[in-house]
Order: C-alpha cells, then sequence, then structure tokens
C-alpha cells in the first residue's frame, strides 16, 4: 500500500480522535480558551448552587477582596449601586429628627411658662436632662396595643405580641393589609421596593411600620406616640434581624417557622401616661385668686391675728386672781381695757409681752381694790405682818391662824396689824409660841437635871458637890433675869429628899433641913432668895436635893 492510502486510511480511522487530541493540546496550550469555556458556564453553576453555603463561604472573601479593591480603586460605581437604599434611609433619618425636633420645640414653647413647665424646669434642673426632653416625657401618652413581625417577601406572619387587656387584631388580616398596601403604594406611587410603608390610621389607632431587608415590624399605637419611639422599633428590627438572620432567609425558602425571641420584641409594647391637663387659663385664674387672697390676707391677716392676740389677752385677764375686767374700748387703734386691780395683783402690761403686744395697741386703765379671795388676804398678811423666819401664817375661812415661834414685840406687832387686814375675822396665836417662853422652858430643864447628893442622916451635901452646886447656881441666876426682863413670874422649888432608914420623925426633920441648906447655898452662889423656896419631899425617896422650876406670865397671873 502506497503511502497516500496508507494516509487515507489513517485518516478515516482515527482522523475525528485525532483532531479532538488537537483541540485538546491547543485548550491546554491556550488558557484564554478555559476563562472562554468557564464564564459561559460560570453565572449557571453559580446560580445552581446558590443555597450553598459552601460556595458563599469561599466567596465571601473573595467578593469582600473585591468590593475593597472596587472601592480604593474608584468609589463612585459603589455609591452608585448602594445609593437607592442610603437615600431613602437618609432621608428617613433626617425626616425623623426634624419631626422630633418640631415636636419638641412646639412642646417646649407650649409649656415653656406655664406652672406646669415651671415645675417641668425644676424637674429638668434637677434631673441634668433638657427642658425639651422633660416637657416630650410628660406631654406624650400612648400605649402600644400590639406588634406584628411580617416576613418582607412574603408578607407573612412571623410573630404576634399583645399587650395585657388588648384585645387582638387578626394578625393574618393586620399582615396581609399591611402587605397589600405597601404593594399598592409601590405600583402607584412608584415607590422603590427598598421604601416601604411608614406609617398608616384605620379609625383611633395608628400602625406605624418598621422596614428591615427582610422583615417588617408592624406596631398599633393607641394615641400619640413620640417620635423617638421609632428608633425603639428600630432597634427591635435590627436585633430580631441580627439574631435570626439564617431563619428568616430559611423562611423564605421553605417556610420553617422562625422562633422569635420575645425579649427583642417586648422592649416595643410600651405605653405612656400624661398628667390630665387642666383648662387653659386656669393656672391664671388661679394665679389671680392667689394674688387677690395674698393682697386681701396682708391687710386682713394682721387684723385678725391682732384681734386674737387682743381677745387671748382680755381672756387671761378675766382669769387673773385681783383683776376685774370692766369695760374693753377703742381710743384710736389701741385698744383700751378698764377694771379693778387688787395692788398685789399681777400687772397687767407685764402679760402683754406673752401675746404679742404692747403698750402701743392696748392700753389698760386700773382703780385699785381690795380682793378678798383667800390667796390675797394670806398674801396681804404676809406683806403687813413681815413674819420672822419660823412663823407659819394660814388662813382658815376668816380666821388668821399664827403657828411657830416668835418675839415678844413681833407677837405685839401681829395682836396689833392683824385684825386691820381685810378679810381677817379673827387671830388664832394658840400655835405661836414667845421665844423667851421657849428659853425659859429650855433654862428650866436644864436646871431640873441637876442633882445634889446627901450622904445617910447628913444634911450638907457630900463632899466633891461644889461644881455642881456652881453649875446649878449659875443656871438658875441665869433664868430669874431672863424671867424677869421678861416679866415672866418665876419660882424655884427646892426639894430634898431621905432613904427609908430612920424613923419618920427624923427623915421628915433631915429632908426640911437638907431644902434649907440647899436653899441656902443658892443663895450664897447668886440665885436671888426671894425667888427660892425649900419644899422638903413628903415620902422617903432617896438622898439628894433637886430643883423644880414655875414659870408663869404676868398676863396668866393677871
Amino acid at each position: 500500500m502506497s503511502g497516500d492510502r496508507y494516509g487515507e486510511l489513517r485518516d478515516i480511522l482515527v482522523g475525528p480522535e485525532r483532531a479532538r487530541l488537537d483541540a485538546i493540546d491547543q485548550r491546554l496550550d491556550d488558557p484564554g480558551l478555559d476563562v472562554d469555556a468557564v464564564s459561559a458556564v460560570l453565572p449557571e453553576a453559580v446560580a445552581r448552587r446558590a443555597t450553598d453555603r459552601a460556595l458563599g463561604a469561599a466567596l465571601g472573601p473573595v467578593v469582600g477582596d473585591a468590593i475593597k479593591a472596587s472601592v480604593r480603586r474608584d468609589p463612585q460605581p459603589l455609591v452608585d449601586a448602594i445609593f437607592p437604599i442610603i437615600g431613602p434611609a437618609i432621608r428617613r433619618a433626617i425626616a425623623t429628627a426634624f419631626a422630633e425636633l418640631s415636636q419638641s420645640i412646639n412642646s417646649t414653647l407650649e409649656h415653656a411658662f406655664s406652672p406646669r413647665g415651671m415645675r417641668w424646669r425644676m424637674e429638668a434642673w434637677r434631673t441634668g436632662k433638657t427642658f425639651g426632653e422633660v416637657v416630650l416625657s410628660h406631654s406624650l401618652a400612648f400605649r402600644c396595643e400590639q406588634l406584628f413581625l411580617i416576613h418582607r417577601e412574603t408578607g407573612l406572619l412571623l410573630r404576634h405580641l399583645t399587650a395585657p387587656g388588648v384585645k387582638a387584631l387578626s394578625p393574618d388580616m393586620v399582615a396581609g393589609m399591611l402587605t397589600a398596601i405597601t404593594q399598592f403604594a409601590q405600583d402607584s406611587l412608584e415607590v422603590s421596593t427598598q421604601e416601604g410603608l411608614d406609617s398608616f390610621a384605620f379609625g383611633d389607632l395608628t400602625v406605624w411600620a418598621e422596614q428591615g431587608p427582610a422583615i417588617v415590624l408592624a406596631a398599633v399605637i393607641r394615641g400619640q406616640a413620640p417620635v423617638t419611639y421609632r428608633e425603639t422599633l428600630q432597634e427591635a428590627v435590627e436585633a430580631t434581624q441580627r439574631a435570626h438572620a439564617e431563619a428568616i432567609e430559611a423562611f423564605g425558602r421553605d417556610g420553617r417557622p422562625v422562633p422569635v425571641r420575645d425579649d427583642l420584641l417586648e422592649p416595643c409594647l410600651v405605653s405612656q401616661q400624661v398628667e390630665r391637663a387642666r383648662p387653659a387659663g386656669t393656672w391664671r385664674l388661679a394665679a389671680a385668686g392667689l394674688l387677690l387672697l395674698a393682697a386681701v390676707g396682708s391687710c386682713a391677716v394682721p387684723r385678725y391675728l391682732q384681734a386674737r392676740r387682743v381677745d387671748r389677752y382680755l381672756d387671761r385677764l378675766r382669769t387673773e386672781p385681783g383683776i376685774v375686767v370692766g369695760d374693753v374700748g377703742r381710743s384710736g387703734r389701741a385698744v383700751v381695757v378698764s377694771g379693778l386691780r387688787d395692788p398685789l395683783a399681777a400687772d397687767p402690761r407685764s402679760m402683754l409681752g406673752e401675746y404679742g403686744l404692747d403698750t402701743s395697741r392696748i392700753t389698760g386703765h386700773w382703780e385699785p381694790y381690795i380682793a378678798l379671795r383667800p390667796e390675797f388676804v394670806l398674801r396681804r398678811a404676809g406683806v403687813l405682818l413681815k413674819a420672822p423666819s419660823g412663823v407659819h401664817v394660814e388662813l382658815r375661812h376668816d380666821t388668821l391662824s399664827i403657828s411657830g415661834t416668835a418675839g415678844a414685840s413681833w407677837l405685839r406687832h401681829a395682836r396689833a396689824v392683824a385684825p386691820a387686814i381685810a378679810g381677817v375675822a379673827a387671830l388664832d396665836l394658840r400655835m405661836l409660841r414667845d421665844s423667851v417662853d421657849v428659853t425659859l422652858e429650855a433654862m428650866a430643864d436644864t436646871a431640873e437635871v441637876f442633882a445634889v447628893v446627901f450622904d445617910r442622916g447628913e444634911q450638907w451635901p457630900r463632899a466633891g458637890s461644889r461644881p455642881v452646886l456652881d453649875s446649878l447656881a449659875r443656871t438658875l441666876a441665869g433664868l430669874v433675869a431672863l424671867a424677869e426682863g421678861a416679866e415672866r413670874d418665876i419660882r424655884i422649888e427646892v426639894h430634898s429628899s431621905t432613904d427609908s432608914a430612920g424613923s419618920h420623925l427624923v427623915n421628915r426633920a433631915l429632908r426640911e433641913s437638907r431644902a434649907r441648906v440647899l436653899r441656902s447655898l443658892l443663895a450664897e452662889r447668886g440665885v436671888p432668895w426671894d425667888r427660892l423656896a425649900a419644899v422638903p419631899d413628903s415620902a422617903s425617896g432617896g438622898r439628894h436635893g433637886y430643883i423644880r422650876v414655875h414659870l408663869r406670865s404676868n398676863t396668866e397671873s393677871q
């Protein structure tokens, strides 16, 4: 077989395989052909494995680095790409801030000069908050009654929370309504899909919707919520999105339930009370009333207090012993009181200070009189009698009773003055002792203690009795002198006794001799003879001599 025919046969048998092998060699030798091939199938391959987490994890760093390199090289494309998202977000944030500022300004101006505003200013000063914050915290009242967490793509309800005591709306109805309204707004008003429905109202309820990348949190609100409440909703959406991102994504694929944590949404179920607003102008009317009351009070209250003090002063005078209030009148601005006053009664002027009064406000004209009240009679007796120490004076009905010890001169004074004291009808001095009598009795008692001893059968005192006789004589001499000076009658009996030894006649003679001897011995020592009397005992009893003193006042002897 010729060479041409062999070549033809080879082309017939292995020609196609050889062409494919050449193409493979060319592909292997030329990388550009692989790129073309991969680029042709890459979109479809990525689309098929879009749910593959391994592919996402592998592409994540590459995509991140690519974005960073692109931003460093030219950030404008990325800005253009995210502008549809960032733009509405910024506009919304600015609108929210301006709404909050406007609300704060309005509330501040409304309450700036009201009494409540003043009170809130004090609260702001005390707590360190701004006045606007305090105003908003008090002036707004609302309650979030229900929360609906809705899957943004499907419009299905993920979680529904209701405040205690609130009748719940149909969750599916609200979720469907919100989705329908959002879709209507996007279709009719040409709103981008990135911008959702913020709020809408039905009846007295308002629904605020906070949009997240994959979820929508709708809050059903009764009343007027502050703008800051939207921040609470935003924080709840962000927290829920972070905590359940994978579960929410899975819900969109296969509808598996999302176990949403209630603690992420419960902070949105808040309520706020507001103080009951007072009718406008009430504070002004109250202020005017207070001013009028203050003006009237500034005049009337001092007069009233002055009258009260005068009344209390007059009541005191009427109950004061020794004062009789007669007439009460006025002389100019001063109150004039007239009546009777015992000189020993309290001074009415001294009581003025206790009631905040002085003589320019109240004066008195008092006529003297003698009060017959027992305390005044006794006080008057004390002033007139000037009783010395040791003398007690008391009034028993109308009898002045004096007790104790006093001198003769004071006794004469008391006898002369007491009957002249007003209110004293009689004088009782039975309990009053003359001080001289007391002294005389004491000296007599001392003298009667002495005893002069005699030996048996002897009429003269026993040897060694001289000191006793001297002391007895001095006591008796002083006693006689004091008694004579005080005009007292004094008689001194000199007694003597004998024992039972011997006959009766002998003993009687011995007792008489002993008495005479003892009288002589005392007289020799200065005791007046005429004041001594020898009085022997009538019976036997001992061997001694002793003294018995008898005192009697001259008035008694008369």
